[in-house]
């Protein structure tokens, strides 16, 4: 019965893992939506110019 500890302790921990990795990516994208929506005022800005 203890291994089955075991599996559960490392399930979590993968878990935990891929959650993890997952809400990093979507911070990474917010601040990847942040600077394209920059970039285009930028572009827009210097077109009307």
């Amino acid at each position: 019965m203890d291994n089955l500890s075991f599996l559960f302790a490392a399930n979590a921990f993968v878990w935990a893992g891929v959650i993890y990795y997952l809400f990093t990516l979507k911070k990474r994208n917010v601040s990847l939506e942040r600077d394209l929506q920059l970039l285009k005022e930028v572009i827009e800005k210097e077109s009307k110019q």
